[in-house]
């Protein structure tokens, strides 16, 4: 529906029939038109029906006098509807074109089209908004931390947040508890994040002293340290300022000016937001982008205030923000793509934040559980550890009563307990033996659960069937309602002592199959069996072996004098 009306007629006489049927015929002879015509007429009230590339539309006059003032009001409508159809729009600015000379005023009551055309641009402009809002927040995030907006932003910007926020949290509850600072920072504010620069205090600057420690110590100390005379001029400036704002807080507002140029002059830039964050994403430059989006602006609060949009405007609208958007959205995946491939550790790093938060929790929650009911609840993490616990300090012993023998290479591999694997490993370097232990792991965390490790023995390749077994079995609690805390149902408990047995049974092995054999026992040719050089010939007669024996393979070689 579009209605608008025309106030006082600038002709003397007016004929409301007449006139109506002439701005028709002018009417049909701009456009292409059939099946037209004015279907009802009364004194003060005509409608006329038109056809337009096989669309109808409704025209309706209506003449009103009221207190001496004379009123043409226009309606127009389509019989179906279609607001952003393009020949409404040239039928009604038609309309309006013939008639407006012929009247004082033109009063724009209602325009659906225009609406429309509102409603289609505000999808864009909060598409082409939230994806700059989008992309400042991830590039800031990630090169700045989480906490960028309040270490960085100046106080205007996280003053308007704070005043917009509240209120805004309390009409959606339901986002209460999020952050959602950039959503309530003016369209116009954005680009000035784009833009922002932090400073720091220069090196050379009216406020250095003898503190500073010289890289070089051949440097003349009074060639740094020593203030210009200016420096000194500033120096003085400065004291003098201070003085007065100390004595009298309200001197603030007399010297803001001179104090902000002095210390803006002992000032350098630290953070460039634009050069160091934004540029190389961007296929323009700051200015470029900060002009575009001074007009996105304009545009937007053009749509936001419900002023009226024509076609060409609309489509000027629409052509601006497409090009806008499309500069933001390539930054975005710029930005993306140099996540995926170069920092692709930093999405990882959001990962381990979140388990590991979510982790702290669970642990602070058994922890407060073992307190009331006075029972282990062990993570897998830490089952594990207790196991390693024991089993190194169990090979840790053996290693060390192991350490003065020559004749063995000794290797431990702590196991990770996520997978059978060779913990212990002996070789017997003159008979060329070897002794393995190859762990079994069972671990499960559950509540009042039991994890185990299994150990076997393999020598020279042959499992011995000598098993040997410790285990723990996880603490569990349940609530008592009755007595409104946590009690215990199995209490944890751990059993290693056949790593002891295990230890033993390492040592016999050695006693038996691979005692202690000096280089010089050790024959110079070869077993008549295996050919290896390791036949027993003891010159002292040591009943350890058989004289002849072959270490390896237990030949019994012919020894002669």
């Amino acid at each position: 529906m579009i209605r608008f009306v025309m106030i006082n007629s600038k002709h003397k006489s007016f004929n409301f029939t007449e006139y109506t049927n002439d701005l028709m015929e002018k009417v049909k002879s701009d456009f292409i038109t059939s099946d037209f015509e004015f279907y009802l007429n009364k004194d003060r009230t005509r409608k006329a029906s038109m056809e337009i590339n096989k669309k109808e539309y409704i025209i309706q006059f209506t003449y009103i006098m009221t207190h001496g003032t004379f009123q043409l009001k226009i309606d127009i409508s389509m019989v179906k509807k279609n607001e952003l159809d393009l020949d409404l729009h040239d039928l009604k600015i038609k309309l309006k074109d013939l008639v407006i000379t012929d009247w004082e005023q033109c009063v724009w009551l209602e325009d659906r089209q225009s609406e429309a055309f509102a409603d289609s641009l505000y999808k864009d402009i909060h598409s082409v908004e939230n994806s700059l809002r989008r992309l400042i927040n991830t590039v800031l995030f990630f090169n700045l931390g989480g906490d960028w907006w309040e270490t960085y932003m100046p106080i205007d910007l996280t003053k308007k947040y704070n005043q917009r926020n509240d209120p805004y949290k309390r009409r959606a509850p339901s986002f209460e508890n999020i952050h959602t600072n950039l959503m309530s920072i003016d369209t116009g504010d954005l680009v000035k994040i784009l833009g922002f620069k932090t400073y720091k205090v220069k090196e050379e600057n009216i406020f250095r002293g003898h503190s500073i420690e010289l890289e070089d110590p051949f440097t003349d100390a009074r060639q740094v340290l020593a203030l210009s005379r200016e420096e000194k001029e500033h120096l003085k400036q400065f004291q003098y300022i201070m003085n007065n704002i100390i004595y009298n807080e309200g001197a603030v507002a007399h010297f803001q000016t001179k104090l902000s140029s002095l210390l803006t002059n002992q000032l350098e830039v630290d953070k460039d937001f634009w050069e160091d964050y934004f540029s190389n994403w961007f296929s323009c430059d700051f200015r470029q982008f900060e002009g575009r989006w001074g007009e996105f602006n304009t545009d937007r609060n053009h749509v936001a205030h419900n002023k009226l949009i024509d076609n060409k405007l609309y489509e000027k609208f629409k052509t601006s923000m497409s090009q806008l958007f499309k500069i933001i959205t390539e930054a975005e995946d710029r930005f993306s793509a140099y996540l995926e491939t170069e920092m692709s550790q930093f999405l990882d790093e959001l990962e381990q934040m979140n388990e590991a938060e979510s982790f702290q929790r669970e642990l602070d929650y058994k922890s407060l559980i073992e307190e009331e009911a006075g029972v282990n609840i062990r993570q897998r993490d830490s089952i594990i550890e207790l196991f390693q616990e024991h089993i190194t300090n169990i090979f840790d012993e053996l290693k060390e009563q192991l350490y003065y023998r020559a004749d063995l290479e000794i290797t431990y591999n702590e196991p990770l307990l996520t997978e059978d694997s060779e913990v212990f490993r002996i070789d017997y370097l003159v008979g060329q033996n070897n002794l393995k232990v190859m762990s079994e792991p069972f671990i499960d965390d559950s509540e009042g659960a039991s994890s185990y490790v299994k150990f076997n023995i393999i020598y020279n390749d042959v499992d011995l069937q000598k098993r040997f077994r410790i285990s723990y079995t996880n603490g569990e609690a349940e609530y008592n309602e009755d007595q409104t805390n946590y009690m215990p149902v199995t209490i944890d408990d751990l059993s290693v002592v056949e790593l002891v047995e295990l230890k033993e049974y390492i040592e016999t092995l050695l006693e038996e199959h691979m005692p202690e054999v000096d280089e010089d026992e050790v024959a110079e040719y070869a077993c008549e069996s295996c050919h290896q050089f390791t036949i027993f010939l003891s010159i002292e007669n040591d009943e350890k072996y058989e004289q002849g024996k072959c270490l390896h393979c237990g030949h019994s070689n012919p020894v002669g004098e």
